[in-house]
């Protein structure tokens, strides 16, 4: 099975853009950052969200954000049938 692979595009001390794919049936592994991050999904899929505890299956929609606060651990994993592709932008 292919992981998740991380492609840094920007790298400063105010911000961070990285573009995330994702496989089918794979995990981002677990995150957790100082700054904010937004992930900016490219196409409709499903997705596992994992975070303090709790697990939530959703649908994501593209061009639909999904936020963590700084300071929060979470974890992705791709459910559905069809790669996915985020642009994650990490901001203080």
């Amino acid at each position: 099975m292919t992981g998740a692979v991380w492609n840094a595009r920007a790298n400063n001390p105010y911000y961070r853009i990285t573009e995330l794919v994702l496989p089918p049936s794979t995990s981002a592994g677990l995150q957790s950052s100082e700054f904010t991050m937004t992930f900016l999904p490219h196409r409709t899929g499903r997705l596992l969200v994992k975070r303090q505890g709790q697990e939530r299956d959703t649908q994501i929609n593209a061009n639909q954000v999904i936020e963590f606060e700084g300071g929060t651990e979470f974890e992705i994993v791709n459910t559905g049938d069809l790669e996915l592709r985020f642009t994650i932008m990490e901001y203080k």
